[in-house]
């Protein structure tokens, strides 16, 4: 029986929330669709007795000539397939279009995969993946620094921006000069957090981190297929990161904190519970704060929870500044599965997941809910501890990041082991301990220098020893000589 070819949209929004359309390849009754680069805002857009896309899209012209191009193309990979007397059914025909397009246009490739890691529930890895598809999607489509000062800053408005750029850029035109002219571009952009500033270089490199990722990803699975690809052009790239000033508090501003009288139930007072919590178990961080339960809280007073962002398990004990803490949001001897401090929604279908590894079979859009309001909490609290920081008289930035850093400092000051502060803090090698810490090391930095500059301290030391050797009998001083000559 013949194969026929029509177009078909997807009545159901994706997860942008616009509507896809396919090509529909239908062979004995049976049908198997394969998604163009076309989506529409609304159904209304489309005709379907003329399989057209209408007059009210403003780019109607433009996209249905796309369509027939794409729909050509479909067809023309049946008649190849006929002529190569090869087995032309509807999945042979929509493998070989795949294998193609896989080959060719790496930005389809990278939202095809950002999906998938949609898909699997992985949220935040899925908008940093985004975040970069759209930063190359503005430079190849030349969009300049002054226009994206313009763009929509609302984020439906901004997927629909980004759903008209163009998407065409193939593997093979990314190479070392693609990149360092990428690279150029992205330092031109202005910083959506700072006004009158480009990207922060460290942002840049995270970027290329994303490129890289996919890139790489994408190469496997062309040479997985047998498709032989050319050299890496990231190993010979350079985008390094910079060395930022770690912002921390010292335990005296931790005091001023803790100091500080607020009107007990406010939400203020629960932003300093969160931050003053984090830090006294070891520099939690703000999501695994905000996702904690009473039944994370042992009998024997230890803390117990899976970290999101590397799935360790941590096993804290807890020490009397926190359980007081505790004692105001739950009854330790009767611990509950409710989230510990009233940030989160107890009733809300994600809240139905206790345990970590109930929560990772979890769908993906309630997933997606759940690391939305995670984040949306941790910045409501970041709000609320500028104020707290201000009320201090502490001029730093302070964020639920910072009891991170301040714990890691205060942790080194008081001499800790390097090995317990990396175990602490969870991380996975303690060379990134190593490297975190360096960047607040400056006590035993600022005693060399003395030694060599300050020449006031060397003549304390001397009058010290003057002082000392006064004070010393005669023999004292004598047997203190014959050890020196030694």
């Amino acid at each position: 029986m013949a194969i026929t070819f029509n177009f078909e949209l997807d009545k159901k929004k994706n997860s942008r929330g616009h509507y896809a359309i396919f090509i529909r390849i239908t062979e004995n009754r049976k049908h198997r669709k394969i998604k163009t680069s076309i989506e529409l805002e609304s159904l209304a857009h489309w005709q379907k007795k003329g399989q057209r896309i209408s007059p009210k899209e403003p780019n109607c012209a433009k996209w249905n000539d796309t369509l027939d191009k794409e729909m050509e193309k479909v067809k023309q990979t049946y008649r190849e397939l006929k002529d190569e007397g090869k087995a032309s059914t509807a999945t042979t025909i929509i493998n070989a279009v795949k294998k193609e397009d896989k080959t060719f246009n790496f930005i389809s490739y990278a939202e095809e995969y950002a999906e998938r890691t949609l898909s699997a529930g992985s949220y935040r890895t899925y908008t940093k993946y985004i975040t970069f598809i759209n930063k190359l999607k503005l430079y190849i489509n030349r969009v300049t620094p002054e226009e994206v000062t313009k763009l929509p800053r609302k984020k439906e408005e901004l997927k629909a921006y980004m759903s008209k750029l163009k998407c065409e850029l193939l593997f093979t035109d990314i190479t070392l000069s693609f990149l360092n002219k990428f690279k150029a571009y992205l330092q031109s952009l202005p910083n959506s957090k700072e006004e009158g500033l480009t990207l922060q270089q460290n942002t840049i490199s995270k970027i290329f981190d994303n490129f890289a990722s996919i890139y790489k990803k994408g190469i496997w699975e062309l040479e997985a297929e047998g498709l032989t690809t050319k050299n890496n052009p990231f190993e010979n790239f350079k985008c390094e990161t910079i060395e930022t000033n770690k912002e921390k508090l010292t335990e005296s501003e931790i005091r001023l904190i803790e100091g500080l009288t607020l009107k007990e139930g406010s939400l203020i007072w629960h932003c300093r519970n969160c931050f003053l919590f984090a830090y006294y178990c070891a520099g939690m961080r703000a999501g695994d704060l905000i996702q904690l339960r009473g039944t994370n809280i042992t009998s024997d007073k230890r803390l117990i929870y899976r970290m999101d962002k590397t799935s360790t398990q941590k096993n804290i004990k807890l020490f009397e500044p926190a359980l007081n803490i505790l004692s105001h949001y739950m009854d330790i001897e009767k611990p509950t599965t409710d989230y510990i401090f009233p940030l989160l929604d107890n009733n809300a279908i994600y809240a139905k997941a206790i345990t970590w590894e109930e929560k990772d079979k979890l769908p993906a859009e309630v997933k997606k809910n759940l690391m939305q309001q995670v984040n949306s909490k941790n910045s409501l609290i970041n709000k609320y501890l500028k104020q707290i920081a201000e009320m201090a008289g502490i001029n730093k930035k302070l964020s639920m990041h910072i009891a991170r850093h301040s714990f890691a400092n205060i942790a080194r000051q008081k001499n800790a082991n390097v090995y317990d502060i990396s175990n602490a803090l969870g991380h996975s090698d303690i060379k990134v301990t190593e490297a975190y810490l360096s960047q607040f090391d400056y006590q035993s930095q600022d005693k060399t220098m003395a030694m060599v500059f300050d020449s006031s301290k060397e003549d304390s030391n001397k009058e010290e020893l003057i002082r000392l050797i006064q004070n010393m009998k005669a023999d004292e001083i004598e047997s203190l000589i014959k050890q020196a000559k030694r």
